[in-house]
């Protein structure tokens, strides 16, 4: 594209291209005899290197440009990001403070950030050239398998791929053999995903369910926020179900965000059920070429239905019309590293971008959120009632001050679970820390394991032999002696889920148990395994973390037994009172979800706490709101809007004078600067940590001086010796 410049000689278009992780949002080229589409990949020279670029926007200067590069090479005909695609990452590039060199590859599948060309996601299929009778005297008489290949072949109606033929029992050897005799072809066909079997039905609505779905099907075209705050079991999902039916009845595509896509196998085992359309499930652990695939499918509208993890809200869907958020609450929507966004702000944005609803679902809303409910920002639709009829939960608050503690036990709480398990029924036992204890120290000096790297204990793992840090991952044989006397009485103090565990196998030999964390299902299919157990009743006792706490319908399950809830009453980040809530009743909400009545016994050494009362007593939403006026007097969101500047170096003096610097930078702004202050984890991996906390009542003139200093961070030389990062909103103050 060119222009007539005011002398009448040609004026060339400028094109800005973004290239990835170069903490810029872009270069400027010219085209030259190219005329790339504004999201179309182009190589272009950047100093000694050729790289690959996304084309964001084109302007015609006033004047030439002197020694400006050109572009070299376009790699795509048509856009690969969509112009909606563009600007919701410029929007996360300007609101989360990260160049747009960091954001944009987060929108595109490996291969296409490495430059590859576009390609269809294809398989390769296998089919039969000619008759049995003609195949058999090919094969040697001893041949068996490959006789019974044949046979195999014979009877399919349709070309096979190489999945299918595996899970046949053959292999791609006896294939190979095939194909050289000729009796086997091979062939390259489009992949696409399958269909799913229509297994279940819609369930029948109660009044709440039925105006849920009603109120969100009446705003199908317009941008609308609705809450779905409803009580553990009173059907969430069913209403997510009747509306995304509705969608996609339409001919519309539905994205739906889930904290782990391993924590919610029933989650989407009824979508499956329920939907014929294809549908893919998008997560970190799929390999680059299925994520590759499932980004295709949802650009060509092949696939209607995406479920995923927070990565998911970059995918392509040209036909997008609603968005479905569960466990909105869920910090895990928070990326706590590089490119700093929330998937459910971005995901709200993004749904103000297309003009269509979003809902987030939640039995323990976030604080945000509701506020966003008092200020009719959102709508809020009430689930009060559970689903299925179930007698309310008893909960029972143990004082367990002065009490002896058998490896976090004490014995009304042995006797509970004894009661619960002689009656056939199950029984979970809750603590939030993996490993077998958190201290191991020298009972005759008092010395304490510690990381070399970081301000942290390392955590006993007795099962695995070492000692851990659960901040950097440094793995330590357990020592024989005390490393300052050399005394030989060496202790582990406190409680992890092994510790339990071996303590419940011995005190209940009899009783079938599991313990479920991070380190137990680290093997493939080892989560699915275990609830498949607890389903079926092969596990009574089950010990575990959080990764229980949401999404499993166990409906033998009676009991839940809540060890050191004291955590959350003392830790000095704000929003642990809000975490620790929605933690306890997300646990609780595991018993009595059946006809069986729930049980549930919270051990405590602060039985009078009002806030710990007011929760089990009068429920979460009483418990939120007055969260919510704490939160008012002491300006703190969502009333005030944080951000949290963090630095590290290996010279603390380096990172101090740094932080001092921004500090200085943002001085002149309207805002509430807090520091430099160590960090709750003042060092980690052998780093010195520091950070700013701003706070300021407008989100607007904080958003105006990050911008600035983000700027500044850019030119200045000395942010260059020092790791640095700006986190807006910030879930963790560590």
């Amino acid at each position: 594209m060119a222009c007539l410049s005011k002398n009448g000689s040609h004026m060339r278009s400028v094109y800005h291209v973004c290239i990835p992780h170069t903490l810029r949002d872009f270069f400027d080229y010219y085209a030259g005899d190219i005329e790339p589409s504004i999201g179309a990949r182009v190589w272009v020279p950047f100093g000694r290197q050729k790289r690959m670029g996304v084309v964001i926007g084109e302007h015609v200067p006033d004047s030439p440009r002197l020694n400006m590069k050109f572009i070299e090479t376009l790699i795509d005909e048509r856009p690969v990001l969509s112009g909606e695609s563009l600007v919701l990452c410029h929007w996360i590039s300007n609101y989360y403070q990260s160049p747009l060199s960091e954001v944009l590859p987060l929108a595109l599948p490996k291969k296409y950030r490495n430059g590859d060309e576009l390609v269809l996601p294809t398989c390769q299929t296998f089919q039969l050239t000619m008759a049995i009778d003609e195949a058999y005297p090919l094969l040697s008489k001893r041949a068996i398998r490959q006789r019974a290949l044949v046979d195999f072949f014979a009877l399919q109606q349709i070309p096979q791929t190489k999945k299918m033929i595996q899970l046949a029992g053959f292999s791609m050897d006896q294939v190979d053999a095939l194909l050289t005799l000729g009796i086997l072809s091979i062939h390259i066909e489009i992949e696409k995903p399958a269909n799913n079997q229509l297994l279940s039905q819609p369930l029948s609505l109660n009044p709440e369910q039925a105006l849920a779905v009603q109120t969100i099907q009446a705003h199908m075209d317009t941008y609308q926020c609705f809450l779905l705050h409803g009580v553990t079991g009173s059907g969430k999902t069913e209403v997510y179900l009747q509306v995304i039916a509705k969608i996609l009845a339409a001919g519309r595509q539905v994205l739906v965000l889930v904290p782990e896509i391993g924590l919610t196998p029933q989650l989407l085992a009824r979508f499956r059920q329920r939907f014929r359309e294809p549908m893919v499930v998008i997560h970190s652990k799929l390999s680059d070429s299925e994520r590759q695939r499932a980004w295709h499918w949802a650009k060509e509208e092949t696939v209607k239905l995406v479920v995923g993890t927070r990565a998911a809200i970059f995918t392509p869907m040209p036909a997008l019309g609603l968005i479905v958020i569960d466990e909105e609450h869920d910090t895990s929507f928070k990326q706590m590293e590089g490119v700093r966004y929330s998937a459910r702000d971005t995901a709200l944005m993004r749904a103000h971008l297309r003009h269509i609803p979003i809902v987030l679902g939640s039995a323990t809303p976030s604080l945000e959120s509701l506020y966003n409910c008092q200020r009719n920002k959102y709508t809020l639709l009430r689930l009060n009632h559970k689903a299925l009829e179930s007698r309310p939960l008893q909960y029972q608050i143990l004082d367990i001050r002065n009490q002896t503690l058998k490896h976090g036990l004490a014995d009304p709480t042995l006797r509970l679970i004894e009661e619960h398990l002689q009656r056939q029924q199950q029984v979970l036992v809750f603590i939030n820390r993996r490993g077998f204890a958190p201290v191991f120290l020298c009972h005759q000096c008092g010395w304490i394991a510690d990381c070399r790297a970081c301000d942290a204990h390392l955590t006993l793992h007795r099962t695995m032999g070492r000692l851990i840090c659960h901040h950097c991952g440094l793995i330590q044989a357990i020592p024989r002696e005390c490393h300052a006397c050399h005394g030989r009485e060496l202790l582990p103090i406190g409680t992890g889920t092994q510790r339990v565990h071996d303590f419940l196998t011995h005190y209940f030999p009899t009783t079938s148990i599991v313990r479920i964390d991070r380190d137990e299902v680290r093997k493939k299919l080892a989560f699915d395994d275990y609830l498949s157990r607890i389903n079926s009743g092969q596990a009574q006792l089950i010990i575990g973390t959080q990764m229980l706490a949401k999404g499993h319908h166990f409906p033998q399950l009676t009991l839940v037994v809540i060890l050191d809830a004291d955590n959350g009453f003392y830790n000095q980040d704000f929003r642990a009172l809000e975490h620790l809530g929605q933690l306890l009743m997300q646990v609780a909400g595991r018993a009595g979800r059946a006809e069986l009545p729930g049980q549930v016994l919270i051990q405590t050494h602060l039985p009078k706490h009002p806030l710990l009362n007011q929760l089990v007593q009068q429920g979460y939403d009483d418990f939120a709101n007055e969260l919510l006026v704490l939160r008012r007097q002491a300006s703190l969101p969502p009333y005030h809007f944080l951000t949290l500047i963090r630095a590290q170096g290996k010279a603390l003096p380096g990172v101090l004078n740094f932080l001092h610097e921004v500090k200085a930078q943002l001085n002149n702004f309207e805002l509430q600067i807090w520091g430099p202050a160590p960090a709750p984890l003042a060092r980690k991996g052998g780093m010195h940590r520091l950070q700013l906390l701003l706070k300021s009542p407008s989100r607007r003139k904080l958003k105006e001086a990050l911008t600035q200093l983000r700027s500044w961070l850019i030119l200045n030389k000395s942010a260059k010796s020092i790791r640095w990062n700006i986190d807006v909103d910030p879930m963790d103050l560590s």
